[in-house]
């Protein structure tokens, strides 16, 4: 290895340093995750805009180390900032969000996946300190009192390859940049790709097989109910009611006397589940990895796409040196020998041509750097990243279905529990009697 090549190799930290802005003292010192976090999507609206017009807004709820925070956000918002960040950290992962729809997206159950998905986006950035306390997460998405905040990122500046590396630099200063024909991480990257495809198509199985067992599940439970308050209070009245003489205070469900707090209990088990299903949360896990699958593909194609752009810049600069070799030799035209006033325009045109290629070397040379850059970033941190935020995820989401399940076994269990104490205190009503 030479000497530029070992220089690089140790990253950007020789390099001189400004001095760091707020924000970029909270990248490179945040003790993230120690600092406490917490944020969810609490609540989702759909308002009408008028001419029939309706939409949906979500509320966003969460407390950081810049304080709290509450603000309503529309889908649009969420996706206009998921594009923003694309382009201020091309090459770096930015977890899914739902896809957009050609329909409405104000039916109830695309807004409670929407609510679900965007809420898992959250909390992905907040594991992604330099993003999450940038700009655009801290003072436009979640604080700005704005309320068209995805006009805002669409309105912003163009980014240029200068802008990226530079935010790069900050928030990866120690990154081991490496020269582009590097095998080790070359190998590391498509090795990864290939578990990528493999991964990708069974995730569309699994969520194939889990949305049907969950609305099998749904099915189930609206048959429960049916058969406690449907069919055996009808059992009752209509088999039983002669066995126990018309006295129908020994029946249960179709007893007077119970029909308000069964009802009040019954009432309770719907809404639990109407508001847990956790099979749709396995679902939604393998959703949303399969976008996520989808989104560090978008890191990789970035990638690729870079060598494109270079060699684009490469031909456009070889077409422009071949025009000042033209112009230098004079061939532009006949009277460019003898009139001074096409000699002056021949001097401005060389000098346009010239700064040119001056500025396509310096982009091509940015290119270059740009895609050892997100070549290291994808190889040690992306990477590794992803594959331990993909057993995180599980686990997080083992543990949504384990409490759900038991606020679900709690409340069915409480209205058996009543059940089963009335029928006790009737069968101690009867022995008294007899």
């Amino acid at each position: 290895m030479d000497q530029a090549q070992e220089d690089n190799s140790q990253g950007f930290q020789n390099e001189k340093q400004e001095e760091p802005t707020l924000e970029q003292q909270i990248v490179q010192t945040a003790e993230y995750p120690n600092s406490p976090i917490e944020i969810a999507i609490t609540d989702a609206i759909t308002k009408d805009g008028g001419l029939g017009i309706k939409y949906t807004v979500y509320l966003i709820k969460g407390l950081d180390n810049q304080g709290s925070f509450e603000v309503f956000r529309r889908y649009n918002d969420f996706y206009e900032l998921r594009v923003a960040l694309i382009k201020k950290w091309p090459g770096c992962y930015i977890p899914p969000i739902p896809e957009k729809l050609l329909g409405s997206g104000n039916d109830a159950e695309i807004v409670q996946i929407r609510k679900r998905l965007m809420e898992i986006f959250l909390n992905v950035l907040t594991e992604l300190p330099y993003i999450y306390y940038s700009e655009d997460i801290q003072q436009l998405f979640l604080r700005s009192t704005n309320t068209e905040i995805n006009k805002v990122f669409q309105q912003q500046k163009q980014v240029t390859s200068a802008d990226i590396i530079d935010r790069f630099k900050r928030a990866f200063p120690n990154l081991d940049v490496r020269d582009s024909s590097n095998s080790e991480y070359m190998l590391q990257i498509s090795t990864f790709q290939g578990q990528l495809k493999k991964s990708q198509v069974h995730l569309k199985q699994y969520i194939e097989q889990s949305q049907v067992v969950a609305q099998t599940r749904k099915q189930i439970q609206n048959e429960k109910l049916n058969l406690f308050f449907g069919s055996l209070p009808l059992y009752e009245k209509v088999n039983l009611t002669e066995y126990v003489y018309g006295k129908e205070n020994l029946l249960i469900l179709s007893n007077p006397q119970n029909i308000e707090p069964l009802t009040k209990l019954l009432d309770q088990l719907k809404e639990v589940y109407k508001k847990f299903n956790s099979l749709d949360n396995i679902t939604d896990l393998f959703r949303f990895e399969l976008k996520d699958a989808e989104s560090i593909q978008q890191s990789l194609t970035y990638r690729d796409q870079l060598l494109i752009q270079r060699a684009n810049q490469e031909q456009k600069m070889r077409e422009d040196q071949a025009e000042l070799a033209k112009i230098a030799a004079g061939k532009q035209t006949l009277t460019t020998i003898t009139n001074s006033v096409f000699n002056k325009a021949k001097d401005q045109s060389q000098v346009k041509v010239e700064q040119k290629i001056s500025e396509g070397q310096q982009e091509i040379e940015r290119l270059s750097q740009l895609y050892n850059i997100t070549t290291a970033i994808i190889a040690t941190k992306e990477i590794q990243k992803y594959r331990k935020t993909r057993i995180n995820h599980y686990h997080k989401f083992l543990r949504q279905v384990q409490n759900q399940e038991q606020q679900v076994y709690e409340c069915e269990n409480e209205l058996l529990q009543k059940i089963v104490e009335e029928c006790e205190r009737l069968s101690e009503q009867q022995n008294i009697q007899s």
